[in-house]
């Protein structure tokens, strides 16, 4: 399962979870039917272990002011972003993972169906990339993206401070100072949209490559999330936008978003699926009833996005 790559550790050696984070924690486990989609909170680090790197990585999120930035829900790490993190970082060269709670390697599970096929991985693989993360909150899948050689990464969120200074916290944890000090990386504030500011007219079709974890959940937002996408997306033939979304706010919010939305705008699908938690794959169907909310926080949708013809 995706959360069988992440931990949760508290922030102080002196502090301990309280019952409530361990009984979230433990939902995948004591109740089969249900699964953790999200982890954290702003007394805990969220462990994440890279079977591609073979190295744990750790993120702290953010502490929201007000109900605005907390209905940004960008202070969890949610399976979207482990899912990204896994497809960005491809396959692990070894058949054999040290899992984040274990101190002995084991096989890993060839049956897992997460790995993506040669061409798919072509398609993610971000070495020499410019990439831009949208909504990335804790900023695990662009900083995944920075450690497998992107060229270029930025990380970008509303221009909330809180969340800001967050994701500079996880560059300043995770990115090797040398990186850094190539300012291969950096945090920017932006509204989706919003495309008259400083950094959208700089950066106008700039990056090759655009991700998007679990951005879907606000209908409202769908056509100034595609806005941000398409202004930004390189007009390069292989630029890709790659999106990750779990369906644990109802599948119609995210049909809306590909049926509706996207249809309006110059990008267009070049390959979509389905996932579970486990890896398991199924076709995207749109039309498929509605899983109970337990099954249904285990499926993700896993897309594709490029220009169309003439775009």
């Amino acid at each position: 399962m995706l959360s069988s790559l992440v931990r949760i550790i508290p922030k102080s050696d002196e502090q301990e979870p309280d019952a409530e984070d361990i009984f979230t924690s433990a939902l995948g486990l004591v109740f089969t039917d249900d699964a953790q989609n999200f982890f954290g909170d702003q007394d805990t680090l969220v462990a994440y272990r890279s079977r591609r790197l073979d190295k744990e990585l750790l993120f702290c999120t953010a502490d929201p002011l007000g109900e605005v930035e907390r209905r940004k829900f960008a202070h969890y790490v949610w399976n979207s972003s482990i899912l990204m993190a896994e497809h960005i970082g491809g396959k692990p060269d070894s058949l054999t993972w040290r899992a984040p709670d274990e101190s002995n390697k084991k096989a890993f599970d060839e049956n897992v169906q997460w790995w993506l096929n040669e061409e798919e991985q072509t398609t993610w693989n971000v070495t020499g990339e410019r990439v831009l993360e949208l909504g990335a909150g804790a900023g695990l899948a662009g900083i995944m993206a920075l450690l497998m050689q992107a060229e270029e990464v930025v990380l970008s969120d509303y221009p909330a401070p809180t969340i800001l200074e967050t994701l500079r916290q996880n560059i300043a944890g995770n990115v090797p100072n040398g990186l850094q000090a190539e300012k291969r990386v950096q945090v920017q504030g932006h509204t989706w949209g919003e495309l008259d500011t400083a950094f959208a007219t700089a950066k106008t079709h700039h990056f090759t490559r655009v991700l998007a974890a679990d951005c879907l959940w606000m209908s409202y937002e769908h056509a100034n999330l595609v806005k941000s996408m398409s202004h930004f997306l390189s007009l390069d033939t292989k630029a890709r936008v790659h999106v990750i979304a779990g369906f644990h706010t109802g599948r119609a919010k995210v049909a809306s978003f590909f049926q509706d939305v996207l249809s309006a705008t110059d990008l267009i699908i070049e390959s979509i699926w389905e996932c579970n938690t486990d890896g398991r794959r199924r076709a995207w169907d749109a039309s498929r009833p509605e899983d109970d909310s337990g099954e249904r926080k285990k499926w993700l949708i896993v897309a594709v996005l490029k220009r169309g013809v003439g775009g």
